[in-house]
């Protein structure tokens, strides 16, 4: 994989971003399918779809990000994939095959555990992300910091406007709507890095 990431650095820049474009939209599309399969095999299959594009969306957008001399994998960057990559794994594997169980068990404690058991590969992951960034240089660190502020400014906002509209009853949304806030964070914080980086590159 290290291999392919250094040859799809020499792309030209538009076709990098084609084809990470094309693996998020059948990574998206693939948890889309979480809900609609209920059967093990169709799970098992589905964990293993996402783990295999987990792994190809993490090395091609390394290759997205850099030119061809900065193709090649750093040890921070293994490091992070060899710790970041699992935690998704888990996460997927618990909501594919422990969170469902919420909906059959009655004691409170139970129905806790199950609750929160997610939350322990995201935080894992989010410790794997601080790791990699203290990694880098001070350049990089400032780089993340602005597209973290800039991550955190808009689900900010965007979560106070959609509060707002549920508290006035234009929309109905349940506790499950928090539930996007961290996903929707990393989703405006990966294209904003990416941004700042060409833009101090250019």
């Amino acid at each position: 994989m290290e291999h392919l990431t250094k040859r799809m650095a020499s792309w030209p820049a538009w076709g990098r971003r084609l084809l990470l474009a094309l693996i998020m939209l059948g990574f998206f599309g693939t948890i889309g399918l979480m809900t609609r399969l209920h059967g093990v095999a169709g799970r098992v299959l589905l964990l293993l779809l996402l783990t295999g594009l987990s792994w190809l969306m993490a090395y091609v957008s390394r290759a997205a990000a850099c030119s061809e001399a900065e193709g090649e994998m750093r040890r921070e960057d293994r490091r992070y994939l060899a710790e970041f990559v699992p935690s998704m794994t888990m996460y997927f594997a618990l909501m594919l095959f422990v969170w469902p169980l919420h909906k059959t068990v009655e004691a409170i404690w139970l129905k806790t555990l199950i609750a929160v058991l997610p939350a322990l590969p995201i935080a894992a992951m989010a410790f794997s992300l601080f790791r990699y960034v203290t990694a880098t240089d001070e350049f990089m660190q400032r780089l993340h910091l602005q597209a973290l502020a800039i991550a955190a400014w808009v689900v900010a906002v965007t979560s106070i406007a959609v509060g707002f509209l549920a508290a006035a009853k234009v929309v109905d949304l349940d506790g499950t709507a928090l539930l996007l806030v961290a996903p929707g964070l990393m989703l405006v914080y990966g294209p904003t890095l990416a941004w700042a980086k060409r833009r101090y590159r250019d």
